[in-house]
């Protein structure tokens, strides 16, 4: 979670171009019914309703009416930052949110603009209970932050969404005290993430495989005779890698085993950085333990998979880059899966009739262009 301007969620996402599959969109179709000049009615099958009183209400919760300007200060902060990154084509894309599922990019942002202010306000809700206030210094912090914000504001977005000097100045405060209160958590938590937990492998796969795959995608395994011819090409390789080219009697340098790669047309070798589960599901064990036992500039025999003969080259038994890479993104996902079980317990207590579907009215909130 990074609360910066604003900057309250961090969406990890892969963006696919709109001419992809057919989007697979889980969507609720909300009714919003006016039932007056200032009153709207939001409800859902089997939910309690929920009444709000302003004209601007874009969120219901916790009993707090979140107006159009709130909403859109993160929501225009977190629009700049995608657009900048990535385009302003990035809402008409689709986004992976799991392995088989794909939704709209600008349904998913809208969603989790939502899901942070939540955060935020239950975050901030818990201030007194973990001791937490502003220094004098965060305090004079969160005035300056809203002058230099305010002043870039134009005039348009000033009227047009209801933002207020007071409105921002509120907002910046809440994220700061928010952001403290999260970090106690998290530092009474020590999470921590062993390099052996986040361990990342570097290595070459000369690979000579004994199938063939037709240009329909049919796989044909090799006959037998293949299959030896195969091993033969690799045993060579293999004598060819651990003997240093001599020319009268003077060593004059090493085969590059991307060169043997390409003297052989095995368009399958490559260099790979890999997990230990990630080795094992794709060699099998025997193969990973194999790998394992490898020294860093070191080759292994000729060894065999399912899927043909491989020589390895270890580049790196601890990537130590891709490592601490890794290392902060397990160190991430861990402390968001941890928090996402505390927002649940808080949020089940809060508010037990708070949902995106019925707690939105998302009348107001499609004000908001993306």
């Amino acid at each position: 979670m990074c609360m910066n301007r604003f900057k309250v969620f961090n969406l990890s996402i892969s963006v696919t171009g709109a001419a992809g599959p057919v989007n697979k969109v889980a969507a609720a179709v909300m009714a919003l019914v006016l039932l007056g000049t200032m009153l709207f009615s939001v409800t859902g099958c089997g939910s309690k309703e929920v009444t709000v009183t302003k004209s601007d209400t874009v969120l219901v919760f916790m009993g707090e009416e979140i107006g159009l300007g709130e909403v859109y200060l993160y929501a225009n902060t977190v629009k700049e930052d995608y657009e900048k990154m990535y385009g302003s084509g990035i809402w008409s894309t689709d986004v992976s949110v799991s392995a088989s599922e794909k939704l709209n990019m600008e349904d998913v942002t809208r969603r989790d603009i939502i899901e942070d202010i939540v955060h935020v306000k239950l975050l901030c809700s818990k201030a007194s209970e973990y001791k937490v206030d502003l220094s004098d210094a965060e305090a004079e912090q969160v005035k300056n932050e809203t002058d230099s914000f305010y002043k870039n504001l134009t005039d348009e977005q000033l009227s047009d969404m209801q933002i207020s000097y007071e409105l921002v100045q509120s907002v910046i405060r809440e994220n700061v005290l928010a952001n403290k209160v999260y970090n106690k958590l998290i530092t009474d938590a020590n999470i921590e993430v062993s390099d052996e937990d986040a361990r990342e492998t570097t290595f070459y796969d000369l690979f000579f495989d004994v199938y063939t795959v037709a240009s329909s995608g049919d796989v044909t395994r090799m006959t037998e005779d293949e299959k030896q011819a195969q091993y033969d090409r690799a045993i060579q390789a293999y004598n060819t890698l651990n003997n240093p080219i001599e020319s009268g009697g003077t060593i004059t340098g090493e085969v590059n085993i991307e060169g043997l790669a390409e003297y052989y047309g095995l368009q399958d070798s490559s260099y790979h950085t890999m997990t230990p589960d990630e080795i094992k599901e794709t060699y099998g064990e025997e193969v990973a333990e194999s790998i394992y036992g490898l020294e860093d500039g070191s080759y292994s025999l000729v060894t065999e998979s399912e899927y043909g003969y491989h020589i390895f080259y270890m580049k790196a038994l601890t990537d130590r880059d891709a490592t601490t890479k890794r290392k902060e993104e397990l160190l991430i996902r861990r402390k968001n899966e941890y928090m996402e079980d505390i927002y649940s317990g808080w949020l089940s207590s809060a508010d037990p009739n708070y949902s995106y579907e019925n707690s939105v009215v998302f009348s107001n909130y499609m004000k908001i262009e993306f």
